[in-house]
């Protein structure tokens, strides 16, 4: 089976919002990564030592720990919609695009379940083998609707 190219007037249909995409990929990595530096030097700078109350270590450390899988999720979240049979991924440097029978799963992703979708592939694309992007309107919808079925619909895979 071969997989055509959609035709060039094919307009792409984006799943992901690109606001919220965008927000989550530079806007809040940014602002997190400027607390989580910016307040150990303030506390330095203002009381001349660094130290934090015992009542406040746990915290201090699950924020820093938390922040270890950053990155990565940052890395691997990507704006994603569909023209003709393939799938489009594009982050705000290059688009690609992937033929639908390339998808190995979509499911959700169960520490944010309903708002972040995990797209595996079959083989390494040029974004990787795993690919998150967040629906539009995700937030909104909350906990009522199931973004991955729909694009498992849209890909075939069920």
């Amino acid at each position: 089976m071969s997989v055509e190219a959609a035709p060039p007037g094919t307009r792409t249909m984006w799943l992901s919002g690109a606001i919220l995409t965008f927000l989550s990929k530079v806007v809040m990595p940014v602002l997190w990564s400027a607390f989580l530096i910016g307040a150990p030097v303030w506390v330095y700078l203002s009381v001349g030592r660094f130290a934090i109350r015992p009542d406040f270590q746990f915290i201090a450390w699950f924020a820093v720990i938390a922040t270890i899988p950053l990155p990565w999720v940052t890395i691997h979240l990507q704006l994603v919609g569909y023209r003709g049979r393939e799938l489009v991924i594009g982050n705000y440097w290059r688009e690609g695009s992937v033929p639908f029978e390339a998808v190995q799963a979509v499911e959700p992703v169960w520490w944010y379940r309903g708002r972040l979708v995990r797209i595996r592939f079959k083989n390494r694309t040029a974004f990787g083998t795993v690919v998150y992007y967040l629906p539009k309107w995700g937030p909104l919808r909350t906990m009522l609707s199931s973004p991955e079925e729909a694009l498992k619909r849209i890909v075939g895979l069920v």
